[in-house]
């Protein structure tokens, strides 16, 4: 199989690529799509901030931000994930950095597959998503250390 998602400045990521690409394949393949080209891409809070002036015109900072360059069922897109502000959501959360890269990559993943996020309600439900997408990579994860 071909090669189709990157990972870009994760040397400060603890997770496996090839357990993360496994994951995203396997979320993606339950939703019946398929994965031209994603690149995720961990990016310093004054770089994100710069990107989310020129791209959205918000003049403030943010964590993630997803950009979708094609049509369902296709994906072929970027993620850029803040590592300082993952760090920063993973104190204040009480939550390990794993586990927050794990949710602000679910996060982007669902805004591939169409979901949004600009209301309480959309908010909540993308949350329970994310929950989701979440245990199926520790359920992948803890099965694969078994067999090591």
């Amino acid at each position: 199989m071909k090669k189709t998602i990157f990972f870009n400045n994760a040397s400060d990521i603890n997770l496996r690529q090839k357990d993360l690409s496994d994951w995203i394949y396997e979320c993606v393949m339950e939703k019946g799509m398929v994965i031209k080209r994603l690149d995720i891409n961990f990016i310093t809070e004054d770089e994100m901030l710069k990107l989310n002036q020129k791209h959205l015109k918000h003049d403030n900072h943010t964590d993630i931000l997803t950009f979708c360059y094609s049509d369902l069922p296709i994906i072929e897109s970027e993620i850029f994930i803040s590592f300082d502000r993952a760090k920063e959501n993973a104190k204040t959360h009480s939550e390990t950095i794993e586990n927050e890269i794990l949710r602000l990559i679910s996060h982007g993943l669902l805004h591939n597959f169409g979901m949004k996020d600009s209301t309480k309600a959309m908010r909540e439900a993308m949350v329970k998503e994310e929950n989701d997408l979440m245990r199926k990579f520790h359920v992948k994860h803890t099965k694969s250390e078994k067999t090591l």
